[in-house]
């Protein structure tokens, strides 16, 4: 098989970053703003080939932080970063190139429109929050309330607070969703809660004007939360209601209620401000051109990963980052375990993407990737399939293996995977040598009768 002809139409840039020691140091050094030090760590790191390192460099560059202001450079690391899935550079690469466009013809405003895409699907809040203010302000797209508000959803179950509010705003006007007075306080108190002035003031507006949720003593509440937090306008004209409010209490034990708890109030982390309830039962909208059946197809022939919310799997965003800074995966492969005992083996291809494209371990990826398709997955399949073609995470292109995965993806997928791996077979099959063929197929009657046999009930179909 010609597998540089394969490496050019299924392959996708990806950056192979082995684990080197000071990542932690020089994260550490930017946090507390020892520019030069940090400058010098990320620098090595990211010449070995570390994305977080080259995400990082960017930013420095992007803000002038312990170099000078360069946004050449700045997009130049954000790019290496980028190819690597950092979806951090992503969202900055939009940024930067949305901001140079003049209009939707500009290429500068095609490229950075993917980009913002890109993160977004990935999960990335800002990215989310952009396009739903996109949509809302019908800027550079046609304005679409409903469009807005599911992206703004999507944020918002994410933990972004300004997500969070602009929900509740939706909600409370109307706009892309049926008015809803219960859900605008509900989301509206989880920005809030969060330390969102703009939202506290909100909420503490709503608890005072909305007759058919009128709470005077919550609106003292909140109102003096924010008086004790801010000091500006907003603070003072916090503080003035807070006063009005007090001398309309005339219970004194709910005034000291309340005194109490505005004192006590902290403001919480954005993954714990939505309950875990609504993060499995609120489904993700469906946003034409997006995450659609057609969409997602493109984005997998573009060799994109799924990579879905890990909370359903037990994986919390902290966990994340602190695998990346500890390079500790022992938590999060206890978590995808667990979820696999108790029956969602697509956990295994959750844990391969984020991997390939969060930490950038590719041969390890592929490690998982083998798990869930031994477990019947398509997806999982499907992404073994591509390793092989593209002798990517393994020793080199298996042209067998990759015309027998696709093969037994095809067989099992969806809808929405299988025309994307049946236009990925087309190729492969016009390339494999009639030998690589018929190993392929000798390969895939072995899975098959090994996973009968394993499996009478089941046609599970095992490999290697």
């Amino acid at each position: 098989m010609k597998s540089a002809i394969l490496g050019t139409v299924l392959s996708v840039a990806l950056w192979v970053t082995p684990v080197f020691a000071g990542l932690s140091d020089a994260l550490t050094a930017f946090e507390i703003k020892k520019y030069d030090q940090a400058f010098a760590e990320f620098s090595y790191l990211a010449d070995e080939g570390d994305a977080t390192a080259a995400y990082y460099l960017g930013k420095m560059y992007a803000q002038g932080l312990g170099v000078e202001k360069n946004e050449t450079k700045a997009v130049e690391y954000y790019q290496r970063a980028e190819n690597a899935y950092n979806i951090d550079a992503a969202y900055e690469l939009a940024e930067i190139l949305l901001k140079d466009a003049t209009d939707q013809n500009d290429e500068n405003f095609e490229l950075g429109l993917k980009y913002l895409k890109r993160a977004a699907y990935a999960g990335q809040p800002n990215a989310l929050y952009q396009l739903g203010s996109f949509y809302e302000k019908g800027e550079w797209v046609e304005k679409d309330y409903k469009n807005a508000f599911g992206f703004y959803l999507m944020g918002a179950l994410k933990g972004d607070a300004k997500s969070q509010y602009k929900v509740a705003l939706l909600y409370l006007s109307g706009k892309g969703i049926p008015r809803d007075l219960e859900n605008a306080v509900k989301w509206m108190a989880r920005a809030a809660h969060q330390g969102y002035v703009v939202a506290q003031k909100m909420l503490a507006d709503i608890r005072l004007n909305e007759s058919a949720i009128r709470n005077i003593p919550e609106a003292y509440r909140w109102y003096s939360i924010i008086a004790a937090y801010n000091s500006d306008e907003i603070g003072e004209d916090a503080l003035k209601k807070r006063n009005e409010l007090e001398k309309k209490i005339k219970k004194k034990e709910i005034l000291l209620s309340k005194q109490r708890a505005a004192r006590e109030w902290r403001p919480i982390p954005p993954e714990k401000s939505v309950p875990t309830a609504d993060l499995l039962l609120i489904p993700t909208p469906i946003i034409p051109g997006f995450n659609d059946p057609e969409a997602v197809q493109a984005m997998l022939a573009q060799g994109e990963v799924l990579l879905t919310d890990g909370r359903k799997y037990g994986i919390k965003p902290d966990m994340i980052v602190k695998a990346s800074i500890t390079k500790n995966f022992v938590p999060i492969e206890k978590a995808i375990t667990a979820a696999v005992d108790k029956g969602d083996i697509q956990a295994y291809a959750y844990y391969g993407d984020l991997l390939r494209s969060r930490f950038q371990n590719v041969s390890e990826a592929v490690n998982w990737y083998k798990k869930g398709a031994e477990g019947g997955d398509a997806y999982a399949q499907y992404q073994l399939a591509k390793a092989y073609c593209e002798g990517r995470g393994v020793d080199s292109a298996r042209p067998s293996q990759c015309y027998a995965w696709l093969k037994i993806a095809q067989n099992n997928s969806a809808d929405t995977l299988k025309l994307t791996i049946q236009n990925a077979l087309e190729i492969v099959e016009a390339e494999v040598t009639p030998e690589e063929r018929a190993q392929g197929e000798k390969l895939i009657l072995e899975y098959q009768t090994k996973g009968k046999k394993e499996n009478p009930a089941k046609d599970v179909l095992n490999l290697f």
